[in-house]
């Protein structure tokens, strides 16, 4: 009699406990899904500061850059162009700012780079300031930027339109530019003196085009936009 109530008794407890859940992952009592971590978010482009675009900078030393905080950025790279040597010094900081040494009298362009833990990356704007030292009354003008053909375009045969953009921190200077273009190494000249910042003109022969802009000023300074070419199909 007394296995037979002990069985009985041992029954009725497991009766209990599976009514009350028991701790199975059903019911909750074990460890439920766990939330999967938020997915990283793209940087943001960085807002430039100082120096200020198409500016005469004087510093003596090194030269302070600065640029506003931009979201979801861990690390900023800081890229500066000397526009005349096309050599380029970068440094990368968790800061809003950096400082760097430059060559005096020589125009920069600089640009700051956003990243983070993704693979993407944001990049600013470029502004470009000219580097004195000392005052200067005349400064050259910044080489003039390609805007098409963009470098590397392939274009068919006929009416081509040469454009460029250009600044210069004398406002009341004039400017005029001479065109290079030709198949080899872009040194044939095309037009001297022109007045404006694009130029049609008609290619009929296949092939890759190297040219080029010459920004000069009333006062007898110049700057070189650097070599570009395109593809003219057959």
């Amino acid at each position: 009699m007394k296995k037979i109530f002990f069985k009985k008794l041992i029954y009725l407890l497991s009766l209990i406990l599976l009514s009350c859940g028991g701790g199975g992952e059903e019911n909750g009592g074990g460890s439920g899904p766990v939330d999967p971590p938020p997915t990283p978010q793209k940087p943001q482009k960085a807002v430039l500061s100082k120096p200020e675009n198409n500016t005469e900078c004087l510093e003596v030393d090194a030269v302070k850059f600065e640029w506003n905080t931009a979201q979801n950025t861990t690390s900023y790279t800081l890229n500066v162009k000397n526009l005349t040597t096309n050599e380029i010094s970068s440094t990368t900081t968790t800061s809003t700012s950096a400082d760097m040494t430059l060559d005096k009298g020589f125009p920069y362009s600089w640009q700051i780079i956003s990243t983070n833990s993704t693979s993407f990356v944001a990049e600013s704007d470029k502004w470009k300031f000219y580097l004195s030292g000392e005052p200067l009354k005349n400064h050259t003008p910044f080489p003039a930027e390609i805007v098409e053909p963009y470098p590397g375009t392939s274009l068919n045969s006929g009416s081509v339109q040469l454009s460029w953009t250009f600044s210069d921190i004398d406002s009341n200077d004039t400017h005029s530019f001479d065109i290079y273009i030709d198949k080899k190494d872009g040194s044939t000249l095309l037009v001297e003196n022109w007045g404006a910042t694009k130029r049609t003109i008609s290619l009929t022969d296949p092939g890759t085009y190297y040219w080029r802009i010459v920004t000069k000023d009333n006062h007898g300074a110049s700057s070189d936009s650097g070599l570009s070419s395109f593809i003219i199909l057959e």
